[in-house]
């Protein structure tokens, strides 16, 4: 293996580039290879911007020998194609969340990486703020967590948001995979000495520029009887964006501040206290997307499982796509084993 990984990203979107940020970020480590988009003018322009190769066509890209990796920033439903495309031209990929439209489509990509004995990872973008890892790490400090809150209420209507957020065929669910991926995500991996059991759910379209609930309140019960709540909204202004956890010696909670630094998407400031401590985290430096792909390319380099795995996040999927029955149907969904 070369000393550095090479990276193509796919889809140039508005998170692509803080995705190609956070490669720039590792010299030691990764270098940004390529750039790809079906749109010309948009590829062509990245490449200037970086220079780098550029492609429209993802064959070609996945083919090219010099690329180890790619990062694959398209809509959702493209996803699986896209990344199993990648997987079995022999590349490493780590997907933008959500993972994919399905359960179904989740563990295609799984099986896909795991009979090319590749790595796949999910751009779970919001566990890897500093503040929010030092929340993980020091979750002891308040008991056994009996409870946890989060909530995700944020702005877009058909002037900020992409097409194809219109079709819910497009984003498979709307509220529930765009803002319900970092949120089930965060709720999981906190919480991660214990199993989901049962969803309920409630949605409501409020806008109906979009397909799907826009709106919508998500109850995860777990194996010891413990809940936690999701809420989730793209009407609100300005964002609010929070979390608690409850403890049986204390409490965990956070607020973040923003959505942007620069040019970076999904970057923000946050506002940490532990058991009534305020704890400030000097700048929020490396940013998330860095410390992401730092253990992306790290698990590559060594051989090994990368965190937020494909594997892992099936859960997720899992919980996605009950909590979307669930409130179609108004009743508790069993998950299954």
């Amino acid at each position: 293996m070369r000393d550095t990984i090479r990276l193509a990203v796919v889809g140039l979107g508005r998170v692509a580039h803080s995705h190609i940020d956070a490669i720039r970020h590792w010299d030691e480590r990764c270098e940004l290879a390529a750039v790809v988009d079906v749109d010309e003018t948009r590829a062509r322009s990245a490449s200037e911007r970086y220079d780098v190769s550029y492609y429209t066509d993802t064959e070609e890209a996945y083919a090219d020998s010099e690329i180890d990796a790619v990062v694959i920033c398209v809509p959702h439903y493209l996803h699986e194609p896209l990344a199993i495309e990648a997987i079995e031209a022999g590349n490493h990929v780590l997907v933008e969340k959500v993972m994919a439209t399905s359960v179904e489509e989740g563990q295609r990509m799984v099986e896909a990486a795991r009979t090319n004995d590749v790595n796949l990872m999910i751009g779970q973008s919001r566990r890897f703020f500093p503040s929010l890892r030092e929340a993980k790490d020091r979750i002891d400090e308040i008991g056994t967590p009996i409870n946890l809150q989060y909530t995700f209420a944020c702005h877009f209507d058909i002037e900020t948001a992409p097409d194809w957020w219109q079709h819910e065929d497009r984003t498979g669910g709307l509220v529930y995979p765009m803002l319900g991926a970092h949120s089930i995500d965060y709720t999981l991996w906190m919480l991660s000495d214990r199993e989901p059991v049962a969803v309920y759910a409630e949605g409501a379209t409020n806008n109906e520029t979009f397909e799907g609930d826009d709106d919508a309140t998500i109850v995860i019960e777990f194996d010891d009887g413990t809940h936690a709540t999701n809420f989730l909204s793209i009407n609100n202004a300005p964002s609010v964006h929070r979390g608690l956890v409850v403890g049986s010696e204390g409490s965990i909670s956070w607020d973040q501040h923003g959505d942007h630094s620069g040019d970076l998407v999904g970057v923000a400031s946050t506002d940490l206290m532990i058991n009534g401590e305020p704890l400030s985290l000097e700048g929020e430096k490396p940013h998330n997307f860095a410390l992401q792909m730092r253990e992306f390319v790290d698990s590559i380099k060594e051989g090994r499982k990368p965190e937020a795995s494909g594997e892992e996040i099936i859960t997720q999927l899992r919980i996605i796509d009950a909590a979307r029955r669930s409130a179609g149907e108004r009743r508790i969904m069993e998950l299954e084993g």
